[in-house]
């Protein structure tokens, strides 16, 4: 892919969406990218999975509050949607995440106008982003994937695309202000995953196979990791939290 999408394919990328939107978004996608390479050398693999057209779930680990912009510009080409907690969309960082189609979702409980959002954008054809553990971990580690996913999957049918990311928790942990501004990240695509398909699974083993999904490739991502800060590792042991 290239490292800058055409803005003015725009039909394409976000059906129904303005070329100024997606110009901004490729505006915001730029500096995250640059801040990302500048302080974490950010390796992204695989972007060629990324389906070029029609509705996307993307479904990834959640390690720290810089997920959302190294997934992001991962999948660059095709903006996406993003529930993000609401405690979020207050003062500019509010404006800034909203300009860029972020929605907000409550925390406890869940919210069903925004899970309607989130279906409407897939059924448009284009892309929404969800953390199906619910919360960034406390120890990087990959936890249990909360049901809600489940909506989105059996209701709107969409190509599920699974992604990976490690490097994060060690930049910016649970807990911390501030992150460290040096480190290394890693994001992984994964092979898209028919929607179609998981919906015909019962709910168990609909999310078995997307964890699964998202372990390998987190596998994958510590691996990568490894090798690139010259630490000697088994494939095997690549993942902690694996069950």
């Amino acid at each position: 892919m290239s490292p800058l999408p055409n803005p003015f394919a725009f039909r394409r990328r976000v059906p129904g969406r303005s070329f100024i939107r997606t110009a901004w978004w490729d505006f915001c996608a730029f500096l995250c990218w640059s801040a990302l390479k500048l302080c974490y050398g950010l390796r992204r693999l695989h972007r060629e999975r990324v389906p070029k057209t029609g509705g996307i779930l993307v479904i990834s680990n959640h390690q720290s509050f810089l997920d959302p912009m190294v997934n992001g510009v991962t999948v660059w080409d095709r903006q996406f949607t993003a529930l993000a907690r609401d405690s979020l969309f207050v003062g500019p960082l509010g404006w800034i995440i909203r300009s860029v189609s972020a929605r907000p979702i409550k925390r406890e409980g869940g919210d069903l106008e925004a899970m309607k959002a989130a279906l409407a954008e897939l059924e448009a054809g284009r892309v929404v982003i969800l953390y199906p553990e619910g919360t960034r971990s406390s120890d990087g580690s990959m936890l249990e994937f909360k049901r809600g996913v489940l909506l989105l999957v059996k209701k709107a049918k969409p190509t599920i695309l699974p992604m990976a990311v490690d490097g994060t928790f060690e930049a910016w942990p649970k807990g911390q202000k501030f992150p460290r501004f040096r480190g290394k990240v890693v994001c992984v695509c994964g092979q898209p995953m028919s929607g179609e398909e998981l919906a015909k699974l019962d709910s168990e083993s609909a999310l078995r196979a997307m964890r699964d999904a998202v372990t390998q490739l987190y596998d994958e991502a510590r691996l990568e990791r490894a090798r690139w800060c010259g630490v000697a590792t088994q494939h095997g042991n690549a993942s902690r939290g694996r069950t």
